[in-house]
């Protein structure tokens, strides 16, 4: 067959074909991103190109199959320091264009956060050269080792000077590929990438649903198979041609020709990669199909009787067809072998069929959406909340909320409290009781609560909380600083009175209160965000604090061991489990409890049950 072929110069004309393939890419630049966790980098996790014009660029993800967008980098008139917006909510929902401002860097290299409106934004990390990484840049460094084409730059969460090993600190890595003709800005795309990366790792929305067994965006081994099945058309097209149209023996005995079309099927198959991530960056991926080719085939009892085929091809091959068939049995063995590596193809299908369990988490979602969008109250005077997420839990999440405040319902609300008259000839419990049953049959009373409670919920989605930052989240809202802890028998907001219990609206507009105010609030507040309750007070500690419902084999056990579970932060109550909180001053946790107290000693529990359709939630026992 190739006779008529000059060897060396088909050799030269591929290594040609080559280097042209490569000199295009570099001059279709690219900055392709790494995020780093303790110095290790994840390869192919997304890309950044050059941005069209009046366009802002964008990083987009690479992997897992995604090519999506998730931050967007802003100059908005300042190209020194170019703004960085991430994508506001779960990646998985492709409607999701909402991008929400999270900080800048500036063209010294250092990146700042942006904080609490009125606030000047606050340094938290810098860009620099892999060589010099405690001096700030925009610009990558070039090696020899690339030819001087790409560029790296790395971005580090702390301070320039800090005495720590830089590196410990390193949370990604840009890097261009590529000539660069029209990166004149005075931030580098490299530096911007690096910004996006960091800021993605804090606050970058994540995957929440459950992932579907494939191989990397930018892998090979998904790819190898439909390369063989494209290679198995075209050599059988070709066998047809040599041997019915020209009546001659396609290899014969020619090992040299078996070795090159053996070669051709890896030109194809990368071609086809390339087509593939070309499809990919252009919005147009075929990866859902690719992964369902490679499951359908590799699965099973399919892979052996392919395998076994391929077995007789080859024997066939050596003792009738001399070597014609061999390049087409290699690359379907070949194709195979690389297909059983894939993730896909080495787990089951997965068949769902309980549509009661999808039809309620479609409803949850809907009524959280809603719940997120509440209004914001009216009144004529203002009370503005800060505080942040217990910073033990390693996140650094702030609250920052203002509510308004119609004073003459106040007031209303004031003298119309059981404990504002204080010889009604109620016990105080019978007080809580009225209390809760007027807040429950009254929507302007909670009206406060559950938009905080809506706040609350839609910071801890956005930030990705789990369950238990989430509720501590709300616990540091209603302990100190944020809501003192005073006496009542000390407050000048209720005349010093004695053993006085305020209604939440009351709590936040004073922006105090004794325990027994506070664990009232949390109570509402928990209520409000659709968790079981149980207000706890002591007449022996004088002290009141809440239990918060869980499942017994739920989150609270990637926290806490089962034997303190158990013996110190759970009680059982109506046959529901409740982990104990306390409310008061700052720095306790969920499941902490004040030194030398005991669940067991808070005698009295009003259990407030999430919203159902009874009149009657919540039910008081003194036991």
């Amino acid at each position: 067959m190739f006779d008529n072929i000059d060897k060396l110069q088909f050799l030269l004309i591929a290594a040609g074909i080559i280097l042209l393939y490569l000199l295009i890419q570099h001059i279709r630049p690219k900055t392709w991103i790494s995020i780093a966790a303790g110095g290790n980098k994840l390869t192919s996790f997304a890309y950044m190109g050059y941005e069209k014009e009046n366009e802002a660029s964008e990083m987009r993800l690479t992997h897992d199959g995604l090519n999506k967008a998730v931050a967007r980098l802003i100059n908005d008139g300042e190209e020194d320091r170019p703004e960085v917006w991430l994508l506001n909510g779960d990646i998985d929902d492709d409607s999701n264009t909402e991008y929400k401002l999270r900080g800048f860097i500036d063209s010294n290299g250092i990146i700042y956060k942006q904080n609490i409106k009125g606030e000047k934004p606050k340094a938290i990390g810098y860009t620099a050269r892999p060589s010099k990484p405690q001096v700030p840049t925009v610009r990558g460094e070039r090696t020899w080792k690339s030819l001087w084409l790409d560029s790296e730059l790395d971005a580090f969460l702390c301070a320039p000077n800090s005495e720590e090993d830089p590196f410990k600190k390193r949370v990604a890595e840009a890097r261009l590929s590529g000539i660069c003709f029209r990166d004149t800005h005075c931030v580098s795309t490299e530096a911007k990438s690096c910004a996006a990366a960091l800021f993605y790792k804090i606050y970058g929305p994540k995957k929440e649903r459950s992932s579907i067994y494939k191989d990397p965006a930018y892998g090979w081994n998904d790819t190898a198979l439909l390369a063989s099945i494209v290679y198995s058309i075209l050599f059988l097209i070709l066998y047809f041609v040599y041997t019915c149209l020209l009546n001659r023996s396609l290899l014969g005995e020619d090992w040299q020709g078996v070795a090159l079309l053996i070669g051709c099927y890896f030109g194809l198959w990368t071609l086809i990669r390339q087509f593939k991530i070309n499809a990919i960056e252009n919005g147009k991926s075929f990866q859902p199909q690719l992964d369902m080719l490679n499951k359908s085939v590799g699965l099973g009892k399919t892979d052996y009787i392919i395998t076994s085929l391929a077995a007789l091809c080859i024997y066939f091959a050596f003792n009738y067809y001399d070597y014609d068939f061999l390049p087409l049995v290699f690359a379907i063995s070949y194709g195979l072998g690389k297909n059983k590596l894939c993730k896909g193809t080495s787990k089951p299908w997965t068949i769902i069929t309980n549509y009661d369990e999808d039809e309620k988490e479609e409803d949850e979602d809907i009524r959280k959406k809603e719940f997120s969008l509440l209004s914001a109250p009216t009144g004529n005077v203002s009370k503005t909340f800060n505080w942040n997420l217990d910073a033990r839990l390693g996140k650094n999440i702030q609250g920052n909320i203002t509510i308004l405040f119609n004073l003459d319902d106040l007031n209303i609300e004031r003298e119309e409290n059981p404990y504002f008259m204080q010889k009604k000839g109620k016990s105080k419990y019978d007080s809580i009781n009225a209390m809760l049953k007027k807040m429950l049959g009254n929507p302007n009373m909670m009206e406060r609560t559950r938009y905080i409670a809506s706040y609350i919920d839609n910071e801890s989605r956005i930030s990705h909380l789990d369950e238990m930052e989430k509720l501590q989240f709300t616990l540091d809202f209603v302990q100190e600083p944020n809501i003192a802890f005073v006496q009542s028998k000390d407050s000048k907001s209720i005349q010093y009175a004695v053993d006085y219990m305020r209604y939440p609206d009351e709590t936040l507009y004073d922006q105090e209160g004794d325990s027994n105010c506070k664990a009232l609030l949390a109570t509402m507040l928990l209520h409000s965000m659709d968790y079981n309750v149980l207000f706890l007070s002591s007449e022996k500690y004088q002290h009141s604090a809440i239990g918060i419902g869980i499942e017994s084999n739920g989150w609270l056990s990637r926290y806490f061991s089962n034997e303190e579970i158990l013996k110190r932060t759970t009680l059982e109550f109506n046959h529901r489990l409740y982990i104990f909180c306390e409310t008061t001053n700052n720095g306790y946790q969920i499941g902490n409890i004040i030194e030398d107290m005991r669940i067991e000693d808070f005698e009295t529990k009003v259990e407030l049950l999430a919203y159902t359709d009874e009149e009657d939630d919540f039910e008081e026992i003194e036991l």
